[in-house]
């Protein structure tokens, strides 16, 4: 199988490499720079010169900007890098036949607690981001062979910019003052999880809208309390508060029913525990 990759240097571009890798595919890595091919997708003629050159059976489209203030203050930019590339994707893939799969988000929920949503619940725009992930979806459905999935992937990257997991980890580690959020639910799966099981549901020929994410749903509290646990680590400095002092209304509810997936993997997804261990199973091997 040949597989491109857009957006390959990011937190879950570098675990679908790295499982592309164990599966022996051909892996093409794309992004602005330091990957085998550099161009930006937002370029229209860039971005259909090099797909109308090149033959591929699988395209992933990882590429997003996620930072919800950034995505309000430019909503023009949002839409050109979250959602206007899969127009074009979306056509190229009925022309070349590769399969494109976009990975969309979890953050069309709120007020729902721990409900998890399938694939059908209604979703809601609170912010720039989500309306931008949703035409992304909307373009990239245009072809009923194409896949989206819906996750809230955590993980290492090891980067300047921590990612969320990295985050809380050391500030518990280094005993930092935190709040944790007890109404603010995920079903949050770690990120080489996550490219396992999206790999087994291209292997079958997916198609359509998959939630892929953990089976269980957890507030942010009880997550970095199982985080803690499971690394051993002191919650002295924690206190509990609600995520609604950080705005007055914002996607909450982010739980996600994974039925869907699993009856068509044929196993079961990871619960909070076994994707904390999976987490800490990499941490300890970056260590070495």
């Amino acid at each position: 199988m040949k597989v491109c990759i857009l957006g390959a240097t990011g937190l879950l571009g570098q675990a679908l490499v790295k499982e592309c890798g164990k599966r022996n595919y051909d892996v093409v890595t794309v992004a602005r720079k330091n990957t085998d091919i550099e161009l930006d997708i937002t370029d229209e003629k860039q971005l259909l010169d090099y797909f109308n050159a090149n033959v591929f059976d699988v395209v992933v489209n990882t590429v997003a900007i996620v930072n919800h203030k950034i995505c309000d203050d430019n909503p023009h930019l949002a839409y050109m890098v979250n959602a206007r590339p899969n127009a074009f994707l979306s056509d190229l893939s009925k022309i070349k036949k590769f399969k494109l799969v976009y990975i969309s988000t979890d953050g069309y929920f709120y007020g729902d607690k721990d409900l998890k949503h399938d694939e059908n619940a209604q979703v809601h725009f609170l912010n720039e981001y989500a309306r931008t992930k949703f035409l992304g979806e909307q373009f990239t459905l245009t072809n009923s062979n194409n896949l989206v999935t819906r996750t809230n992937i955590v993980g290492f990257k090891n980067a300047q910019t921590p990612t969320f997991f990295e985050w809380a980890l050391n500030a518990v580690k280094n005993k930092d003052e935190i709040t944790l959020f007890e109404d603010y639910y995920t079903s949050s799966i770690s990120v080489s999880q996550f490219a396992k099981s999206l790999f087994d549901l291209i292997s079958i020929d997916s198609c359509g809208l998959f939630n892929l994410a953990s089976s269980e749903v957890s507030s942010k509290k009880q997550f970095i309390e199982k985080m803690s646990e499971i690394f051993d680590l002191n919650l002295e400095n924690a206190k509990t508060g609600s995520v609604n002092q950080l705005s007055s209304k914002r996607a909450d509810s982010l739980g996600l029913n994974v039925t869907k997936a699993e009856r068509t993997l044929g196993y079961k997804l990871p619960n909070l525990e076994e994707v904390l261990v999976q987490l800490k199973e990499e941490y300890d091997e970056l260590r070495k």
